[in-house]
This record gives C-alpha cells, structure tokens and sequence, in this order.
C-alpha cells in the first residue's frame, strides 16, 4: 500500500542501487563528448537570429490544422530552436501533427536528433520515452549519437525504467550502435537487477475501460486470425526486456554475455532453448541464477536443469561498466569528430531546403501572377473589341440559352403509364394537360 502511494519521482530515486554506481555512471559521458560548442553553430544561421517562436508556432498550428500545408523543413527549424520546456511540449505537438500530413516522408534528419536533446536538456525524458514508444504518432527515431546522450542521462538520474525502454527501441530498429548498444544493455540489466519497481508503462498509456461490464458487439466482415510478428507488436514487458536482452548481447561470449542471453531468453518464454543452454555446459552468473530461480517454483524442468549448473560469482554491473568505458575510451573521440561533420552537413542540409521551399514559393507567386494578368488581359480585350465581336457574343448567348432550358423541367408529358391511374376530367391519353390558369381564363371568357 504505502508502495503505490510514493511518487513516481520518489520511485526513480529508490531505483537506484546504491550511491558508488550511480558516481561512476555519472563520469561515463565527459562534457567534450556532449559537444555543444559544434552543436550551437547551428545557431548562427540567419534563419534562427530574429525567430520569434510563440509566433511561429501559432503559424505552424494554423497552418496544420486549417490550411494543411506545413512542412518539414519548418518543423525542423522549431526544433532546433528550442528553448525552454514550455517550447518542448510546442515542438512534441508539432511533431505529432507532421506525422499525420505526406510532409513526414521529408523529416529531416537533425529533426530527430534536436528533438532528443531538447528533451533531454529541459527534462522532458518521460515524455521523450513516450514519443520513442509511439511510433506511429510521433516518428521520432534515435542516431547513435542521441541514443548515446539519452541512455547517459536517463542512467545518470537513476531512472532505469526510462533507459531500458529506450534500449528497447534500438533493439526494434535492430541499431548496431557499438556503445550505445552496450549502455543499453547496461540499463536493462540495472532495470531487471532493480526489482522493477516502476511499471514499464507509464499510468496515462494505459487504456482504462470505464465500464468494463459493458459488453459491446461489433459487426464484422470476417475475424481475423490472431497473429503477431513478435517484434514490433509486442506489448508484453518480459518479452520486450526479453528480446531486448538477446539481441544486445547476441556477439558475447564470455559469461556475462551469455548469463544475459539465457535469462533474455528466459523472459521472452523460450523455454526450451533456456533448457539446452544451460544443460549445454558452461558456467553462468550468480544474480542471473537467482533471477532463474524465482522462475523454477513454476517449472520442474528448469528447477532440475539449475541445479546441475555451475554458478559463477561475477559482479555483472562492473563487468558492462568495465566494457562500456572501454568501448567509450576507443571510438568517443571518432564519434565526436564525426559528429562535428554531421552538424555541418545537417546544416547545409537545411539551407538547401530552404533555398529549395523558397524558389518553390517564388515559382508559385510567379504561375499566380501570370494567371492573374491572362484573366486581366482577357477582359481588357473583351472591352476594346465588344462591338466587333457583337455577332459572335449573340450567337454564343442563344446557345448558353438552348442549353439552359436543357437543364429546366418539362413542362408537358404523355401520361401513358400503367401505374397512372386516369381520374374523372383529365385530358385522354397523349394529350396536353390543360393548366389551371388556362380553365381559369376560359371561365372568365374574353376581356370586356
């Protein structure tokens, strides 16, 4: 009870496993690695120097839900420009708005990645989870970079959850991200070693029934059969860490390698490829033993398997640090470099389509314009050769005249229908009906 009654925040905090790990994931990334000095240039360009975002946002607003002509490219110039969090929630509305016109095909690439550190740098990270899990609504996607930065913080404030959702991702995009590979199988382990305290979804993404004794039918055409792919539509937690855990430690061979590819598989429901690998000889790591044996009181075959492997005392969190400072000792300074070069491409990426959507603005001002001086022209010539074009223009007007008593009901009509049933004082078969004015005029005789 008191469990459920602790904040959310308060739960991040108790997460966290002791103090000494969470000093040492705080010096995995250094400040050179989060390369803000390349990543404010982008900055400097003219586009970004007098923008005043409240303004363009209501312009982008208008212009996506009333005038449905937004592009990309205007997103990606919003979210490079964000500064502040009220600024993140403008650009996580834009964002789903985009996703919902045929602009989205034209998402540039740096839209993704501003959209992650702006996030990231006003603590939006829960929102940001939420965006990276809702594909389909907000199409936000992680580079190496970005999933790097992201699993950083979101393992530096102790928030587990969050970075094991996002190791999740790079596990449904099949990345193969060396390092941030590994800090995602850092944080899936913190997250499973935890005890999983916070739910893996958030309250607000569960669909709560308000009348769950409602029965409600539905008529369909057929039913279709019941089918997953076991990979984008999985909604289960244990097969998503499951997955998660094999596909990220599918080269390992050592110990913790392969303790974590068993208890992956053990997650996922595998159960008889749990078995072979652990009658298959080999030693496995103590915590993941443990977490096996919880498991075992509801399978007999795993509790007999278990009991003939050998157990072997590794403290897997040093050993994914150990290889996660490795891997970050060796290629962080490439990454940066490279880096660098891809803020410089991205940004004349965006000049290019900005150049591009305002000759295509000029282009159509231009088609408009002469549109606008054909119809000019032509009225002008009416007026100057009115009289000698008077025969043509009185021809044309008895024909626009044929043509609308075309269009008028008739006046007259035959009655010879079967269904027709003849009343006393009607007009014989064939003949014109007589009107009602014209009995009136023949009462009234002639004019005196």
């Amino acid at each position: 009870m008191m469990n459920a009654l602790l904040p959310r925040e308060l739960k991040k905090v108790l997460c966290r496993q002791n103090f000494r790990n969470h000093l040492q994931l705080r010096t995995l990334v250094s400040s050179e690695f989060m390369n803000q000095d390349a990543w404010q240039t982008r900055l400097a360009a003219p586009v970004f120097k007098n923008i005043k975002m409240q303004e363009y946002f209501t312009t982008l607003d208008k212009k996506f839900t009333h005038e449905f002509r937004g592009s990309a490219v205007d997103v990606d110039i919003f979210a490079n420009n964000v500064q502040n969090s009220i600024q993140a929630e403008h650009m996580e509305e834009l964002l789903f708005k985009l996703r919902r016109t045929p602009h989205t095909l034209h998402t540039l690439e740096s839209t993704h990645h501003a959209a992650v550190r702006a996030m990231l740098d006003y603590g939006e990270t829960e929102n940001l989870v939420k965006m990276l899990d809702d594909r389909m609504n907000y199409g936000v996607f992680l580079d190496e970079y970005s999933a790097v930065l992201t699993l950083d913080k979101l393992l530096e404030s102790g928030d587990y959850h969050g970075a094991a959702r996002c190791a999740s991702q790079l596990m449904l995009q099949e990345e193969d991200f060396k390092l941030a590979n590994q800090l995602g199988n850092l944080a899936t382990w913190k997250y499973i070693s935890s005890g999983r305290e916070v739910d893996w979804f958030y309250p607000d993404e569960i669909e709560v029934d308000p009348n769950p004794d409602e029965v409600i039918r539905v008529r369909v055409k057929n039913i279709p059969n019941k089918y997953t792919d076991d990979h984008f539509e999985l909604r289960d937690p244990d097969k998503i860490l499951g997955k998660t855990l094999i596909y990220l430690n599918k080269n390992g061979s050592d110990i913790v390698g392969r303790s974590l590819t068993i208890l992956g598989k053990h997650l996922f429901g595998n159960a008889s490829a749990v078995l072979s690998a652990l009658t298959a000889g080999g030693e496995v790591a103590k915590p993941v033993l443990d977490i096996l044996q919880q498991g075992a009181e509801k399978s007999e075959k795993l509790a007999e398997a278990l009991k003939s492997v050998k157990s072997a005392d590794v403290d897997i969190d040093a050993k994914l640090m150990e290889i996660v400072e490795a891997e970050m000792n060796n290629n962080s300074k490439q990454m940066i470099d490279n880096q660098k070069n891809i803020y410089q491409q991205w940004n004349l990426d965006r000049d290019l389509e900005l150049k591009k959507h305002y000759e295509a603005m000029q282009r159509n001002a231009r088609i408009q314009s002469i549109e606008e001086t054909k119809v000019e022209l032509e009225n002008k010539e009416e007026e100057l050769f009115f009289f000698d074009n008077y025969d043509k223009y009185e021809m044309e007007k008895v024909e626009n005249m044929i043509q609308y008593k075309r269009t008028m009901p008739r006046y007259n009509w035959n009655v010879k229908n079967r269904n027709y049933k003849k009343k006393k004082g009607l007009a014989a078969d064939g003949e014109r009906k007589i009107a009602r004015w014209e009995k009136r005029e023949a009462k009234m005789g002639p004019p005196k």
